[in-house]
Formats: structure tokens, sequence, C-alpha cells
């Protein structure tokens, strides 16, 4: 706990050395002036800042659950790059071996919990898009 904390700390102080957060400001005012001010747009901005943010520190500090949704969000960007209505993304993302070596209710948990998070990274996936417009 207090090394992560310690890890938090000297990312937070090198993002300020590095200029991160006037980068950040700078991102926001351009995707700002490209969509207009209105509530919906800004509220779109700041909540794929703030993911953005989030998933940037994880990843630095190794959270092996980040890095888990990394790899798997590598793959849902690819199969909509490829189709955005594809027609069968949770098959194509099962990891046959894992779920091949679970029972049956065990399989239906992963199915449940991939669709989940498929469903998730989708919608960061369209919001990320609307984001590269912007910026």
């Amino acid at each position: 706990m207090n090394s992560e904390l310690k890890k938090r700390a000297l990312l937070a102080k090198q993002r300020m050395k590095m200029g991160y957060w006037q980068e950040l400001m700078r991102q926001r005012e351009a995707m700002i002036s490209k969509a207009g001010d209105t509530a919906p747009n800004l509220q779109l901005i700041s909540e794929v800042q703030r993911a953005e943010i989030r998933r940037d520190a994880n990843i630095i500090i190794n959270n092996p659950l980040e890095s888990r949704d990394e790899a798997l969000y590598a793959n849902v960007k690819k199969i909509l790059d490829e189709d955005e209505y594809a027609s069968n993304p949770i098959g194509r993302l099962i990891e046959e071996e894992r779920y091949a070596a679970l029972d049956e209710s065990g399989k239906q948990r992963y199915v449940l919990e991939l669709s989940k998070k498929y469903k998730e990274l989708k919608d960061r996936y369209l919001k990320e898009r609307i984001k590269d417009r912007l910026g």
C-alpha cells in the first residue's frame, strides 16, 4: 500500500513537471471548440479524459487487471475496426483454452463477464473515436 502511494505521488510530480495537465487542458479546449460547449459534449469530453487518466496511471503502476483489460481492448478495437456491427464479437474474444477448462456454470459466467466487458470496451471505443474526430 505504501509503495503504491509513493508510486502515485511520483507519477503526479512527473506529470506536473512534464506539462501533462496543460496538454490535457489544451486538448480539452480543442475538443470543445470543435464540438461546442453544450452540456452533453462537455460531459462526454470529461468522461473520456477521466478514463484516459485512470488508465494511464494504472498501466504505469503495473495494475495486472488494467493490463489484461488493455489486451482485451486491443482485440475489441481490432474487431470493431474491421466491422463495427460484427455478428459474433464475443465468440471471437473467447480464450479457447481457458473456456475449455471451465465447467458448465463457469462457462456461462465467463461468457456473461466477457459480454459485460465487451460492452464496456465498445463504449470506450466509440467515445475514443469521437475524441479522435474532435482532437
